[in-house]
């Protein structure tokens, strides 16, 4: 997991993600294709980190654990209850200060249905999605490269596909526990 992958990696291990025809006006791999991070040296708190699913599933593992992965402390429990805290509660506004937080009506595309109001986690304009849920000691990870060839491909969002594959593994577990 890192910024600026091409310094750590050789591109044929890094999935292009855009073919930038209006900022760059080339194939983006290996570096952030959001502008505003390219412009800030591709790395920036919004956007340009690059990782794989197993890295993901470590540092989400760690969070719901409190922190703790391997039986080494990485942050302390208070540290990511105020990071994944709703920071306005009595406002409609879903975010933590690290991540998104659920907002259960029927219009939501943030979260599945099942996602718990302790869950937490991140939808990126990639198509990145990583659900994490305390209560069911759940965790999502969802890779795409939803941006390539061109950021115009809205399927995921308009499919609710993300969603989808999120509720699917609430009810896998629900079942499996019956």
């Amino acid at each position: 997991m890192c910024f600026n992958p091409l310094e750590n990696f050789p591109i044929e291990r890094i999935v292009p993600s855009e073919n930038d025809k209006y900022f760059r006006h080339q194939i983006i791999q290996g570096y952030v294709n959001d502008p505003t991070a390219a412009m800030l040296g591709g790395i920036s708190g919004h956007a340009g980190l690059f990782s794989n699913a197993n890295d993901i599933a470590i540092i989400a593992q760690m969070l719901l654990q409190k922190g703790i992965y391997g039986g080494i402390s990485f942050l302390s429990k208070e540290t990511i209850k105020e990071f994944t805290k709703y920071q306005f509660p009595k406002s409609n506004n879903r975010r933590a200060l690290g991540f998104d937080k659920p907002i259960h009506d029927e219009n939501n595309k943030q979260t599945c249905k099942n996602a718990s109001f302790n869950s937490y986690g991140h939808s990126g304009f990639t198509g990145t999605y990583l659900w994490i849920d305390p209560d069911k000691e759940y965790i999502f990870i969802f890779l795409s490269n939803r941006t390539y060839p061109d950021a115009s491909n809205n399927k995921l969002l308009k499919n609710n596909i993300r969603n989808n594959l999120h509720q699917l593994g609430y009810e896998a577990i629900k079942s499996s526990i019956m």
